[in-house]
């Protein structure tokens, strides 16, 4: 696990930008083509700014979610309308989006065609910049969800993930664990002195096996996918 600190939000998000853009540029050079997957929030709203600025063959990639609430794409919740809005912009609008969200009136009855429509459009996911909140969630991973036995089991071999006890009311659609743990290469942003400390009790020795408590850990404690940590603060 790579451990990255600097030194403000701005400076943070050009440098995963750049480090993300140069390996995207990688997989097109070798493979023809790259699928990313980003996360909502506001933390990502600087980074997808810079990552659109970014020199790439924008119409070779991909771009989904690694989670999305099952909101309309007007409502401010949506994560669709979050990338659209910062990151689909300048020569990046050329990419290609894949939203998780469908018309279906809940995502239990949007499983099966989201789950259909990222087996149809991805072979791999490349990359995957997931966020960490306060609860130790990533993803729509909330702990002791009765969603996480599906969510992050390596033996589901689902993609998505419908999760309809969310906190706030909001279900929502999450990619799995047997999704991304095929990724390349996998990145954790988060800001500020809260996180590190969520950061710091996900990591207690002790306890980093008891991913139910803090879903983060199924990232943390595995060592099949390499995983850089992106966050500000000093060392």
């Amino acid at each position: 696990m790579q451990d990255l600190r600097y030194p403000d939000s701005l400076t943070l998000a050009r440098q995963l930008a750049g480090d993300l853009a140069n390996r995207m540029r990688k997989s097109i050079e070798a493979r023809g083509r790259v699928c990313i997957a980003v996360s909502g929030g506001q933390t990502p709203v600087a980074f997808f700014q810079a990552l659109a600025q970014q020199q790439l063959p924008w119409d070779k990639v991909l771009i989904t979610l690694v989670d999305e609430r099952w909101v309309p794409e007007t409502d401010p919740a949506s994560n669709a309308r979050l990338v659209r809005e910062h990151l689909l912009q300048q020569q990046a609008a050329q990419a290609y989006f894949l939203p998780l969200k469908n018309s279906a009136a809940d995502p239990v009855a949007g499983f099966m065609e989201c789950e259909n429509r990222l087996h149809e459009q991805i072979i791999r996911l490349d990359y995957a910049v997931l966020g960490l909140g306060h609860d130790g969630h990533t993803a729509s991973w909330f702990p002791h969800s009765a969603a996480l036995a599906n969510a992050m089991s390596s033996s589901n071999a689902a993609w998505c993930c419908p999760v309809t006890d969310a906190p706030q009311h909001l279900q929502r659609m999450t990619l799995t664990w047997n999704l991304l743990s095929g990724c390349r290469h996998l990145f954790l942003h988060f800001e500020g002195p809260d996180k590190d400390a969520v950061f710091a009790a996900a990591n207690d020795p002790a306890q980093l096996h008891d991913n139910a408590a803090m879903p983060v850990r199924t990232l943390l404690s595995q060592g099949d996918v390499p995983l850089s940590i992106y966050r500000t603060g000093v060392a």
